[in-house]
């Protein structure tokens, strides 16, 4: 795939031979959003659609209600759109923007697994672009999504990517599957919204609780991550691996049905969270991330594994080692072995990596 723009550059050679590797698979496949990211995190996002944010003064204009409640709809009602008219926004076209790394069958059922989920802006000439409230007014936000559209040669850990389609995406063994950046959800961002009136999505605060600073910290984060206008077409990462390495390695593990959860946060008192998102969930907990002892590439809760990819940039000088060292007397005091795999030897054999890890893995069974 050297010819298409925002390859992922070289690619580790067995990789070639796992299924579904140079090219996505000749039938439909669902994305399973929730095993990969957590629910909370899946529900999150399926909440991006239409305008956004949801503003109090949006609940004030409807005129459907469901159970005595207001109802948004995805596509704004004729008084949303003259207050948005007012107001004078304009709107960014955000796409939430899912890879993923392999295909698994259940059940007669097909799906794909993500490793990467990110927020990339609609762009014109190289740079973020914005319509007007008219073009929103004329346009059905509710099929957006019609036709899948998708990016090809998308490279989540670059600005990179070769083409923007709409339609099948064609079966090509020049284009690999993990660089068919689909488009999971859409929505368009109100350039003139009011952060103080930003309404919470139903599911998701019903996921965490009744802590106050646990609701503190996801309004942060969603307001951070989801609500700030793009001033470059650089994409926003919201989950999943940082780097080829940590993709190659997955890939090699999947194909030995090893199923790691991605980037796990593990603090001092042994707690373990695959992810931001899954800290907040039945209010569990609210700390500052300084305050945890690491964030693995992947980790296997069961057997208390955790699995570093070091590159040689960041993890080769003595200050980096020994930062290494301490990390992992910390989590061996908490029974947590760690297995740390170069960059190097990842990029020589990903397959034999992950035979590895599954000797490791399997002597806890």
């Amino acid at each position: 795939m050297a010819d298409i723009a925002g390859d992922i550059e070289n690619r580790p050679k067995e990789l070639w031979d796992f299924p579904n590797y140079g090219c996505l698979p000749d039938r439909p496949f669902e994305i399973d959003l929730e095993s990969a990211a957590g629910e909370f995190l899946a529900q999150d996002i399926f909440d991006l659609d239409g305008t956004q944010p949801i503003e109090s003064k949006m609940l004030g204009l409807s005129n459907k209600f469901f159970k005595g409640q207001p109802v948004i709809e995805v596509n704004p009602s004729e008084e949303a759109i003259d207050f948005y008219r007012e107001r004078g926004d304009t709107f960014q076209m955000i796409n939430v923007i899912v890879c993923c790394h392999s295909f698994e069958e259940r059940g007669g059922k097909l799906y794909g697994l993500p490793y990467h989920i990110s927020l990339r802006p609609a762009q014109k000439r190289g740079k973020p672009s914005s319509v007007g409230v008219d073009w929103i007014k004329n346009m059905d936000l509710s099929r957006v999504l019609e036709g899948r559209p998708h990016y090809m040669g998308y490279n989540p850990f670059s600005d990179a990517f070769g083409l923007y389609a709409v339609g099948s995406v064609p079966i090509n063994e020049n284009i690999c599957s993990d660089t068919i950046g689909l488009v999971y959800n859409t929505y368009f961002l109100a350039s003139k919204h009011d952060k103080k009136d930003i309404c919470d999505p139903g599911m998701c605060t019903s996921l965490l609780g009744k802590s106050g600073a646990l609701l503190a910290d996801y309004r942060k984060f969603r307001f951070s991550r989801y609500f700030t206008d793009f001033k470059t077409t650089e994409p926003v990462k919201i989950w999943g691996c940082d780097s080829p390495i940590e993709l190659f390695l997955l890939q090699a593990m999947s194909q030995l049905d090893l199923n790691p959860k991605i980037q796990t946060l593990i603090f001092p008192d042994g707690s373990t969270f695959p992810s931001l998102q899954s800290m907040w969930e039945g209010g569990l907990r609210t700390r500052k991330l300084a305050k945890i002892i690491t964030e693995t590439d992947f980790f296997f809760k069961e057997e208390k594994i955790a699995v570093f990819c070091d590159s040689v940039a960041h993890h080769t000088s003595d200050d980096a080692m020994a930062k290494d060292s301490a990390i992992d007397q910390k989590l061996a005091k908490l029974g947590i072995r760690s297995i740390r795999i170069s960059g190097t030897d990842i990029m020589s054999s990903p397959i034999e990596c992950a035979r590895k890890i599954r000797e490791l893995v399997d002597e806890t069974v």
